[in-house]
């Protein structure tokens, strides 16, 4: 692929077609409407899109004391069986598309093995803490932040639906940064929903605005 020298490099309209497979007059010569078509077949938008940072459960550790127990969801396939107090921890590591200055929002898939009935609720707690990474002062042993999570059952729900219960916008988080580490602990707080609940894993799902960053550590971007 054929580059000019400077930062950063123009991509020429011949690259474009290489890239995409289409036809150069939709471009002009410049590097940001090439970048922001790619952007747009992509993810659907020159500006911004969505993606998850994926936590499952099945890689996540608990305390040694409440733990859920690894169990069978009656089809012989497995998950965790969260009790009333259960909690399991993971992390996650922000990825070089994620778009600086927004905000992520965590949720949890999970499901129970009888139909509910209207009204019965589920809360679950979530309790997180971000850093940066390089050396950068930031601390993974500081005060965690913690929100609570509800869900309300309203009578549709059959047996083993899949459920995603996600955070409020006034409880979503700031990843601060590419290669920040997210460490959370998510505990099944309450329940009275009909059967077993079992856990599946834990997302964030965050905004992105680009492929890649320029460079692998601070300042990421120049």
């Amino acid at each position: 692929m054929s580059t000019s020298t400077g930062i950063p490099p123009k991509t020429t309209l011949e690259d474009a077609d290489v890239i995409l497979g289409k036809d150069s007059s939709l471009f002009t010569t410049t590097f940001d409407s090439v970048k922001d078509y790619i952007k747009t077949k992509l993810i659907g938008t020159s500006t911004l899109g969505w993606s998850n940072l994926i936590m499952p459960f099945s890689a996540a550790k608990g305390n040694g004391t409440t733990e859920p127990v690894w169990s069978d969801t009656g089809n012989g396939l497995y998950a965790f069986l969260f009790t009333t107090g259960d909690e399991l921890m993971t992390s996650g590591h922000v990825t070089h598309d994620y778009a600086v200055g927004t905000v992520a929002y965590p949720h949890i898939h999970w499901f129970t093995d009888e139909t509910m009935t209207p009204g019965q609720q589920l809360t679950w707690r979530v309790n997180w803490i971000c850093a940066k990474g390089h050396v950068q002062g930031d601390s993974l042993t500081a005060a965690t932040t913690q929100f609570d999570m509800v869900f309300t059952a309203d009578g549709t729900e059959v047996a083993g639906e899949h459920i995603i219960t996600e955070c409020s916008i006034a409880q979503a988080l700031d990843l601060i940064e590419p290669d920040a580490i997210c460490k959370f602990k998510f505990e099944l707080l309450s329940s009275n929903v009909s059967g077993n609940v079992f856990g599946e894993q834990a997302d964030l799902h965050y905004q992105i605005d680009r492929i890649a960053t320029k460079n692998k550590a601070p300042d990421f971007y120049t």
